[in-house]
C-alpha cells in the first residue's frame, strides 16, 4: 500500500532544518509503515539541490539507526553531463561502475503525468529531457 505524508517544512530551506530532526521524522514513519528500506535522492542531490541533499541525509541516518538499506536514485554521468550541457542546470552524475542497478520502467504514466502540468511538457522542459535521455532505465545504487 502506497501512502504519501507531507511536513510544512519550506520549500527550500530543508538544509535549515536540524538534521536530528529530519532523521526522527523518517526514523518514525519507516517503523510506522514497516519499511523494509529507503529511496532517496542520490546524495549529490542530482542537481545538487540542498533540499534533496538534507533529505537524503536524514533518510540514511534513519536507515542506519533502523538497519534499512537504502537505495538511490542517481544519473549515469553521461546522461547528467548532457542534461547540464543542454540545459544549463549543474547535474550531477555517477560512473557506470557506480550506478548498480538499471530499473526498466514504463513511462507511459509518468509521461501522462508531466502532460497535465505545461511547464513540464515544454521543449526546453528539463524532466521531458531526462526522460528522453534515460528512456525505460531508472539507474539506482546502493547507498546503504
Amino acid at each position: 500500500m502506497a501512502s504519501c505524508t507531507l511536513r510544512d517544512y519550506p520549500d527550500g530551506g530543508l538544509a535549515a532544518v536540524p538534521p536530528a530532526e529530519l532523521e526522527a521524522q523518517v526514523t518514525g514513519l519507516a517503523a510506522r509503515h514497516g519499511a523494509d528500506g529507503l529511496l532517496v535522492f542520490d546524495d549529490t542531490g542530482i542537481t545538487g539541490h540542498r533540499d534533496h541533499q538534507a533529505a537524503t541525509a536524514a533518510a540514511v541516518g534513519a536507515a542506519r539507526t533502523a538497519g534499512l538499506p537504502v537505495l538511490a536514485w542517481a544519473l549515469p554521468a553521461a546522461i547528467a553531463s548532457r542534461l547540464a550541457a543542454e540545459t544549463g542546470t549543474p547535474f550531477a552524475g555517477r560512473p557506470a561502475d557506480q550506478v548498480d542497478i538499471c530499473m526498466r520502467v514504463d513511462r507511459t504514466r509518468q509521461r501522462r503525468a508531466a502532460w497535465r502540468h505545461a511547464s513540464q511538457i515544454s521543449p526546453a522542459a528539463v524532466l521531458w529531457r531526462r526522460l528522453e535521455l534515460q528512456g525505460d532505465c531508472e539507474h539506482l545504487r546502493w547507498i546503504r
